[in-house]
This record gives structure tokens, sequence and C-alpha cells, in this order.
């Protein structure tokens, strides 16, 4: 099966009205049809998926030499980076479809492990070398956390938003997960227009095929499934994969996020490091909601350049350093 990415639609924000014809990239500059000549339509890989248990995944821009795989929310689907892909032709893009998740639903039980497992199977199998660069929002967070603990050897850096260990209220949330899903239901079944607004995503980011996906893979076994998971999760996990030594971003959005956990976290996994490991950073980006890869997708895409390329965050995030200028709270 062949689809046509959806064109990306540029927010109105200073910083993402800023995107030119080319893409800088430190201290070159590469023309965004290098690598989409050939490749503008991406290539969706079952692997005979009823018959096996590898993800089925999507692949944009196989001839990039360097490969990104990205990782989606508890309950999204590839389709979640619609308005990002574009963004990135520069690179090979791998974009699976978690465990129990649309086009890899006949796997299963979720769990993070199982998950990490078979990304890493299919970095091995269809990147570039073997390795690539993750990028994950909060569960895909999570994963490719997992990932870096169990399969190091795969990864060259990360780029993740909002999967640090949950603050006490969050795990309060998740110790009831029957109760909180009931709640994710109703607005996930209101009127689109109270779901935008109660979740912060952009109205124009957005499209019938995606919330379609989100509705089909909501079940309460699945979110109490991934509440488990992230519940789980501790500053002993994260001490873990500090020791891998791996180049990671950690990025909160202050609306909803954990802004003080992922200060703490970025500094854990800084002084962690012995190489790669010690440019770990932590950052924030104001008015961001929790999955705000559906908010500012163009700027969140600008991240993930900057940081595989080893260049300053563009304009929008802001380091979160010991002393760092008060900002907002989660609501």
């Amino acid at each position: 099966m062949r689809r046509v990415p959806s064109s990306a639609t540029n927010s109105s924000s200073n910083w993402q009205q800023k995107d030119a014809a080319t893409l800088p990239i430190c201290d070159r500059t590469m023309s965004t049809s290098s690598w989409t000549t050939m490749t503008s339509i991406p290539e969706t890989v079952s692997n005979d998926a009823a018959n096996n248990k590898r993800l089925v995944f999507t692949s944009f821009n196989p001839l990039a030499p360097i490969t990104v795989v990205m990782l989606h929310v508890l309950m999204g689907s590839y389709l979640e980076f619609t308005h990002c892909w574009p963004q990135l032709p520069e690179y090979h893009l791998l974009i699976p479809d978690l465990p129990k998740h649309s086009r890899s639903r006949h796997i299963g039980p979720f769990s993070f492990a199982l998950s990490a497992d078979l990304v890493a199977q299919m970095i091995r199998e269809n990147a570039h070398e073997g390795r690539a660069h993750l990028v994950g929002i909060s569960t895909g967070g999570f994963i490719a956390m997992e990932l870096i603990k169990r399969h190091p050897e795969v990864v060259m850096s990360a780029f993740l938003s909002g999967a640090t260990p949950l603050s006490d209220t969050w795990k309060s949330i998740n110790s009831q997960p029957k109760l909180s899903y009931l709640g994710y239901s109703i607005l996930l079944h209101s009127p689109k227009s109270v779901l935008l607004k109660a979740t912060g995503w952009s109205p124009e980011f957005q499209n019938e095929d995606h919330l379609k996906e989100i509705r089909r893979n909501s079940s309460a076994r699945l979110y109490e499934a991934g509440c488990i998971e992230s519940g789980k999760w501790s500053r002993e996990d994260m001490v873990e994969v500090g020791k891998k030594d791996k180049r990671i971003a950690l990025i909160a959005g202050t609306k909803q996020d954990n802004v003080e956990g992922m200060r703490d976290m970025g500094q854990l996994l800084q002084s962690l490091g012995s190489k790669d490991g010690t440019e770990s950073r932590a950052f924030f980006v104001k008015d961001a909601v929790h999955v705000w890869n559906l908010q500012y997708p163009v700027l969140f895409a600008k991240g993930i350049r900057a940081w595989i390329e080893k260049a300053p965050l563009p304009e929008g995030y802001e380091p979160l350093e010991k002393e760092a200028t008060p900002i907002e709270e989660p609501r």
C-alpha cells in the first residue's frame, strides 16, 4: 500500500514564519528536494503482518543517508506525524505503528519492552547501517528510552518530549485507569471543537483519518496497559538510560508536562554520560501542550533537525538550566 503524504501547514507564530526554501544544517545548506526527487511517495511496509511479529511501518526518503525513527503516543498512529515528515526530507524516516495500534494491532500485548524490541528489530533490518536517531513523544519517548536501555547499539541519539517519571499527581490519576479512561473516552467522542480545545491540538493540523485511528485504537485494556507501563517508569530507569551514554534531548511543554522533573532528568542524564551523554540537555517550549507535535509540528521538526545535526536548537526552545527563568506551571 502506498499513500501520498499530506502537505504541511505553517503556523502563524514568529518562529514558524522563518521557514525558507533551504534547510540550514550546521555550516552547510541542503535543498529540500535533495533526497525527495524520486522518493516523494512513502512506502508502507507490512511484512505480511498477519503472519509475523514485525511492526508495520511507513518509510520516507529511503535514499537519504541518515535514518530517523519517529514513535507516536499511546492510542496514536504514524499519522500523528503527518505534518512533521514533510519538514524532514533530508532524512530517511521510519514511522511505525506500535503494538496493538492501527496497522500493528495484531501484535501484543502492549508493553514498553515488547515495543522497544520490535523497534530495534525494525532498525536493524531497515535503517542505514542498522542504526537510527530516535524521536518520541509521551509513550513514544518512554519506548525510545526503553530501547536505549535494551538495545543501545542501534541508537545514535534521541529527541524525546513529555517522557519523565510521573509526578505524584499523575501517579494518582494513573492508579485509577478505568476512571481516567472513561473521561478520555468521553472527550474522544465529543464534538471535534471540544476535543481540540481540551487537548490544545491546532485545528489546522488535524484530519479525520488521524482522529479515526485514535478512536479505533482506543480501548480500556490498551489505556490501562499504557498507564501501568508509564507508572512503573522510575528514576532508576533513567539512571540505566544515562549509563548507556547516548546524547539525549528532553523536551517539556510548559502547559501540561512536568517541567521541573524534566530539568532534573536532563541533569541526571548529563551527569551520567562519559562521552556523547555529556551533551544531553533538557529544554522547554513555552505554551506547548503534552502532544505538541500536533500543535507546533514545524517547530517540532526544526528541533529534531537541529539536535541530529548538533546545531543550536531554534527559537522557541529554551534550555532548562539549574537557574532557569520561572515559567508557567502546568494547569
